[in-house]
């Protein structure tokens, strides 16, 4: 088969067309900040550092796309929860900020230009400039409604109001307001070159919340996202950290174009559930596999998963989650070279 570039194997993929072999895009995107010398608190107001970082590990590796992003509470930071800054970036005060749902209606959400988004915005447009024309760019716009919703609200009384009943037309107003909010911050890293644009929903994880709460408080917002952002002509994808073998099905009906699917979820329900209607990223372990296994360990557990869906399209690999910085250079390597090494189409 003729030789792809990186962008044209990747959305081969996506859209479950046979590209000339698996790609494989590792979410390293805080690994390269921390062992290319810097961190996300510094990041996050340095949006041209951002991308140099990046470049950086697409030169050195040659994987097939970059993750955009530093942290994990950027949006509900935006909006004026408090955050507390570790060595491993910021993270949201666990009260949340909203004592009740009605606070919520006094948000008003930013242009993201006019908050520490822009260094996003930035590092996005940069790479689109440098690399744009043979490498996937993939922007995080950061958490989904529902863990949106979690971080300002406070996510121990999210989950409570939610299986206590109370204020139901609550919760989903402000559902609809981090949707609102995530889409204002989409379109924009859609503009400045981004090819996919996804949430991060870790609170919906099947580890965390019940089918039930997922199907009532998660799906929809999910769904109604992967719509617009397909009417933009852009691609959609959800990232669910943890256990969602049980939900998988019901993500794969919000009609993302791309899934990352994280270590615990079972691989084979995983693919069953969604081969020929989602492309699935994922799920080498991040941290026993990664972190502590060898990089024969690393090679047999990206063959096995090769193996598992070839010759069918619809699937890059990757870690299942953001790969720690202790992870050895060695391994990722490793992830790089089972990729050329077994999947070849």
């Amino acid at each position: 088969m003729e030789f792809m570039t990186s962008l044209e194997r990747s959305i081969c993929s996506i859209k479950h067309q046979v590209p000339d072999r698996v790609p494989v895009i590792p979410q390293a995107h805080a690994w390269v900040m921390h062992n290319y010398g810097s961190n996300p608190r510094d990041l996050m107001h340095d949006g041209k550092r951002l991308a140099e970082l990046q470049l950086a590990g697409l030169c050195e590796f040659g994987w097939d796309g970059v993750f955009v992003g530093t942290d994990s509470v950027a949006l509900a930071h935006t909006l004026g929860l408090e955050v507390e800054y570790t060595d491993l970036g910021p993270t949201p005060d666990p009260q949340g900020m909203l004592k009740d749902y009605r606070e919520a209606e006094g948000l008003t959400l930013p242009d993201p230009r006019k908050t520490r988004l822009n260094e996003w915005i930035i590092a996005t447009r940069i790479l689109a400039r440098e690399v744009g024309r043979r490498t996937l760019i993939i922007a995080r716009g950061d958490q989904g409604a529902f863990t949106l919703a979690g971080q300002l609200r406070g996510m121990e009384n999210f989950l409570t109001d939610i299986a206590l009943g109370e204020n139901v037309a609550g919760v989903h107003g402000l559902l609809e307001l981090c949707n609102r909010y995530w889409l204002m911050f989409a379109h924009l890293l859609l503009e400045a070159g981004a090819h996919v644009v996804t949430i991060g929903d870790a609170l919906a994880s099947g580890s965390l919340v019940s089918e039930t709460v997922f199907d009532n408080f998660a799906f929809p917002y999910q769904k109604l996202l992967a719509a617009e952002i397909r009417r933009r002509g852009g691609i959609f994808g959800v990232h669910v950290c943890g256990e969602t073998t049980r939900v998988m099905s019901r993500l794969v009906d919000t009609e993302a174009d791309l899934l990352e699917f994280d270590a615990p979820t079972d691989f084979d329900a995983a693919w069953q559930a969604a081969r020929g209607r989602t492309c699935l990223l994922g799920n080498v372990d991040t941290s026993e596999t990664l972190v502590f296994g060898s990089p024969a360990r690393v090679e047999e557990e990206c063959r096995w998963r090769i193996e598992r869906v070839k010759p069918e399209s619809g699937f890059i690999l990757s870690s299942g989650c953001a790969i720690s910085p202790n992870a050895p250079r060695e391994n990722l390597h490793a992830m790089i070279e089972s990729a050329r090494k077994y999947g070849a189409y």
